[in-house]
C-alpha cells in the first residue's frame, strides 16, 4: 500500500472517531520516526481529556474545543508521515472498539445527571394553608397542567396566530423560571450532542434517550424547543428526531405542532 493510500485510510479512521484515528496511527507509525514523539504527546493529551470528561468537570463546549485541536494535530502528523515513518503498510480493516465502553460509561453518567436534574424539579401548591409538593415526572405533569389551565381560554390558540401565542408564552415562562428546568434542559442538550457525535453508538444512544421521557415531558420539551429560547437545543431536537413519535402530540395544548 502506498504512503498516500495509508494517509487516506488514516484520515478516514479519524472521520469515524478521533479514538479510531489514534489507534490506526499507532498501528502503522514506526517508533523510530522523528514524529513519533509528537504522536505520543497527542495521545497523552487525548487520554487526559478523556479522563477529565469522565469526571464531568468540563463543559461540553470545552471538551469539543479540545477534541477539535487534537483532530487537527493528528491530521498534521499524518500529513508529515513519509516512507520512513511507516512501520506497517496495512491497517487492520476492523475497527477496534476499546473506546466504546468508555463512551458508554460517560453516556450513562450523563443519564445519572439527567435523573438527578429531573428529581430536583419541584411543583409546590398551597391551598387552605396546606402545602403539597411533587417532584420529578409528577412535578412536570403538574406544571404542564398549569400551562393548560392558563392557556385554555386563549381563543387564538387554534387559529393562524396560535403558534406565535404559544411561542411567546413559553419563551417568557422559561426565561423567568427559577432555574430547575433550565438545568434539566441543558443536560438534555448535552445528551443529544453527545449521542449525535458518536457515529458507531449514535442509534443506541438516541434510542435510549427517547425511552427516558413521558408524554408530558416530551410535550414540555416540544414547547421549550418551540420557544426558541435556546436555538441550539431546538436544532438538536430536530436533528435527533426526538419528537418524531406521535404519542405526546395527543396532550399538546393546541392542534398541530408548529415547526421549530
Amino acid at each position: 500500500m502506498s504512503k498516500t493510500s495509508i494517509q487516506a485510510d488514516l484520515k478516514g479512521r479519524i472521520a469515524k472517531g478521533l479514538n479510531f484515528g489514534i489507534e490506526a496511527v499507532e498501528e502503522v507509525l514506526s517508533s523510530d520516526s522523528p514524529i513519533y514523539n509528537d504522536f505520543v504527546l497527542l495521545k497523552s493529551k487525548y487520554n487526559d481529556l478523556m479522563y477529565l470528561s469522565s469526571l464531568n468537570t468540563l463543559p461540553y463546549e470545552q471538551i469539543e474545543i479540545g477534541m477539535d485541536r487534537l483532530r487537527n494535530t493528528l491530521l498534521a502528523i499524518i500529513d508529515r508521515m513519509d516512507e520512513s515513518s511507516i512501520g506497517k503498510e496495512e491497517i487492520d480493516p476492523d475497527l477496534k472498539i476499546q473506546a466504546l465502553p468508555a463512551r458508554r460509561s460517560n453516556f450513562f453518567k450523563l443519564l445519572d445527571i439527567h435523573f438527578k436534574n429531573l428529581e430536583a424539579i419541584e411543583y409546590v401548591e398551597v391551598y387552605a394553608e396546606q402545602e403539597s409538593k411533587e417532584v420529578g415526572r409528577e412535578a412536570i405533569f403538574r406544571f404542564y397542567n398549569m400551562h393548560r389551565r392558563t392557556l385554555q381560554h386563549q381563543e387564538k390558540l387554534n387559529g393562524p396566530e396560535g403558534p406565535d401565542v404559544l411561542r411567546d408564552y413559553f419563551f417568557k415562562y422559561f426565561q423567568n423560571e427559577t432555574g430547575e428546568m433550565e438545568v434539566y434542559f441543558k443536560n438534555i442538550k448535552h445528551l443529544l450532542r453527545y449521542a449525535l457525535a458518536s457515529e458507531i453508538e449514535r442509534q443506541f444512544f438516541l434510542d435510549t434517550i427517547k425511552s427516558l421521557f413521558s408524554k408530558f415531558e416530551l410535550a414540555t420539551i416540544h414547547y421549550y424547543a418551540m420557544s426558541r429560547i435556546d436555538p441550539e437545543f431546538s436544532q438538536l431536537v430536530e436533528k435527533s428526531e426526538l419528537l418524531n413519535e406521535d404519542g405526546f402530540k395527543k396532550v399538546l395544548i393546541a392542534k398541530g405542532p408548529p415547526p421549530y
